[in-house]
C-alpha cells in the first residue's frame, strides 16, 4: 500500500476518511530505524515526516481516490514548515508517532495534498505536495525521452565516496548521500541502489527522498563552512520544485548558497545533471538554540 518491500519501512499504522477530501493517517517511526533515527542530535529528524507524508499520500490515493496501484506519480512541488522544533526532541527509545491530517484536491491528472502533522494534540509541522499522475504509456515516453537527452553524458568515473557522517549530522556512513565538494559549495550525489530506505522498491530514477536528503546534507555543509551552523541543525522549512526525473547512472551534483545568522540559515539549493537543473528550491536550517519556537501560521 505504500510502495515498500520491507515492513520496517512502513510508517502508516491506520487511516480513515473524515470528510469530503479530508483524511487522517496515523504514522509511527521506530526509534532505531537505520536511516530516519540515525541522527547525532537528540531529536527526531523532521525530514522523517516527509517520508511519512509520502506514504500517507500513497495510501490516500489508492484507498480513497480510486487511483490504481502502480500508477506513476511525480511530486512537482513540496513545501514544509516546522512549527515547534522542541516537539521533535528524542530520548533514543521513544518512537516518533503522530497523526497526519490532510486535505486532497484532484483535478484531472493533478492531485494536490496539504496537511499537518500532529504529535498528540499539537501541530508540529505543515506539509504540501503538488503532484501529477501519468498514464503508463505517457510515463514510458517521458522517461525514454529524458534518458535519451542525458545518457550521452554517462562517463566512466571512480565511484564517489561519501563524506564523514558527522559532517552532515549522521552516524552511519551508509546514510551519507553526498561526496567531497568538487567545487566550493557543489557536492556530488552518492547513489546507493542497495539502500533499503531510499530504494525501497524498484525505481528507474533517483527517488525524491534521496534528492531532498542530498539537498539537506549539502545545505548543512555550506552552512558549516560559512560558520553559520553545525551538522546537527534541523531541517525546519522547505520550498522545493522537481522538474525532471534524475537518472541513477548519470553523475549529478547539488549546488548550494547560504545566508542567515548563526543558528538560523536559509539555503538555496539545486540539483544539476547533464548540464540541466532538475530540482531546486530553498531550505531552512535551525539549530536547537537558534530559533526553535516558530509561530504556527
Amino acid at each position: 500500500m505504500v510502495n515498500r518491500r520491507s515492513s520496517r519501512e512502513v510508517f502508516v499504522t491506520d487511516h480513515a476518511q473524515i470528510g469530503a477530501g479530508e483524511f487522517v493517517i496515523a504514522v509511527r517511526v521506530a526509534p532505531d530505524h537505520p536511516l530516519w533515527s540515525d541522527s547525532r542530535a537528540r531529536r527526531h529528524d523532521p525530514a522523517t515526516v516527509i517520508e511519512a507524508f509520502r506514504q500517507a499520500f500513497v495510501v490516500t490515493r489508492h484507498a480513497y481516490l480510486d487511483v490504481p496501484r502502480g500508477t506513476p506519480t511525480a511530486v512537482q512541488h513540496l513545501t514544509l514548515g516546522v512549527h515547534d522544533l522542541h516537539m521533535f526532541d528524542a530520548d533514543g527509545t521513544t518512537p516518533l508517532q503522530g497523526v497526519i491530517k490532510v486535505r486532497v484536491v484532484r483535478t484531472g491528472d493533478r492531485i494536490d495534498i496539504a496537511g499537518d502533522f500532529f504529535i498528540g494534540s499539537a501541530r508540529a509541522m505543515t506539509l504540501s505536495f503538488e503532484s501529477i499522475l501519468f498514464p503508463g504509456d505517457s510515463y514510458r515516453e517521458i522517461r525514454d525521452y529524458q534518458r535519451s537527452r542525458r545518457t550521452v553524458h554517462t562517463v566512466a568515473t571512480s565511484e564517489t565516496q561519501p563524506i564523514r557522517p558527522g559532517l552532515v549530522g549522521r552516524r552511519d556512513r551508509r546514510n551519507v548521500v553526498i561526496g567531497p565538494a568538487v567545487r566550493r559549495n557543489r557536492f556530488p550525489l552518492v547513489v546507493d541502489r542497495s539502500h533499503a530506505s531510499f530504494f525501497g522498491r524498484d525505481y528507474d530514477h533517483v527517488p525524491a527522498t534521496l534528492l531532498i536528503e542530498a539537498m539537506r546534507q549539502s545545505a548543512l555543509r555550506g552552512a558549516a563552512e560559512a560558520n553559520l551552523c553545525t551538522g546537527e541543525a534541523a531541517l525546519t522549512g522547505a520550498d522545493l520544485d522537481f522538474g525532471m526525473y534524475v537518472e541513477v547512472d548519470v553523475p549529478a551534483t547539488c549546488a548550494v548558497s547560504v545566508t542567515g545568522r548563526p543558528g538560523v540559515v536559509t539555503a538555496s539549493v539545486g540539483i544539476d545533471q547533464a548540464d540541466v537543473r532538475v530540482a531546486s528550491g530553498v531550505l531552512e536550517l535551525t539549530e536547537a538554540n537558534g530559533d526553535p519556537w516558530r509561530s504556527p501560521s
